[in-house]
């Protein structure tokens, strides 16, 4: 049985530990661990498409799509593979200066660029082979139109609200001792994320360019105005606000307080 890491301390070490990890691995490494991270989340995405958009009932089918959707996230969990929105929790050795900042932008930089590119890969993979029907195809078009006209403060804050309910749900993975456990609270934390319809920027990868090499009214200047303003709200989502309160409550008021000595009352004897 595999050791969990409960609570704020031991949680914050443990992502220290993976932070040093990261920043040993080569840069081949990283890259194509992130390229399977970006199609593991599009297979996901698939699974989702294919179910919401044939059933006849849409709460229904958004329902069911959504407990599809985490078979990504946890094989990317297993795998080890790059996410750049897990990966965000990064910036707690930052925090702790373990390592600068300039460095842990180089790092996510090149995972959510192999995210992008492990995406892409699937888009054109399900377009070149047909396994979308008309049906799930006009879904995939109207949320990436829907996706690349929606204003920047809503796009941000979505972002935001997303990394914060995924890095949450790794973070209560590394607590659980094995991979059972593991597995169930991903899957249950992943299926809200969808369910709240957040956006996240790998996830996004996948439909925008999806609904692009199907010929959706979509230009690339619009999925990178969508991607940019989304990166940015899953790291603070993730690398600011998870990151940072798991960092305040492990590491402020650390220090033990000082023992209070008791003093024996003095007694006269008449």
């Amino acid at each position: 049985m595999k050791k969990g890491y409960s609570g704020p301390k031991a949680l914050t070490d443990y992502i220290l530990k993976q932070s040093r990890n990261k920043a040993n691995k080569s840069f081949m490494i990283l890259l194509v661990q992130g390229i399977l991270a970006g199609m593991y989340v599009s297979l996901g995405a698939i699974g989702y498409f294919k179910i919401a958009a044939n059933t006849i009932d849409p709460g229904l089918g958004s329902f069911l799509g959504a407990l599809v959707f985490p078979l990504g996230i946890i094989a990317i969990l297993l795998m080890q593979a790059e996410l750049f929105t897990s990966d965000s929790m990064v910036m707690i050795a930052v925090y702790d200066k373990k390592t600068k900042f300039v460095k842990t932008l180089r790092i996510l930089s090149l995972v959510i660029f192999a995210n992008m590119i492990g995406a892409m890969f699937i888009a054109f993979m399900t377009q070149a082979s047909g396994i979308f029907n008309e049906q799930v195809m006009g879904m995939v078009m109207e949320k990436s139109i829907q996706k690349v006209n929606l204003p920047i403060d809503q796009l941000l804050i979505s972002g935001i609200m997303c990394n914060i309910l995924v890095s949450t749900g790794v973070c209560l993975s590394y607590s659980c001792k094995d991979e059972i456990a593991k597995i169930i609270v991903v899957w249950f934390a992943i299926t809200v994320f969808v369910l709240t319809g957040t956006e996240h920027v790998v996830a996004n990868m996948y439909y925008l360019f999806t609904a692009y090499f199907a010929g959706a009214q979509i230009s690339l200047a619009q999925i990178f105005y969508n991607l940019s303003i989304v990166a940015v709200g899953n790291f603070i989502g993730g690398g600011i606000i998870v990151s940072g309160i798991n960092y305040v409550l492990a590491y402020k008021n650390n220090e033990k307080p000082e023992p209070i000595q008791m003093v024996e009352p003095k007694v006269n004897i008449l």
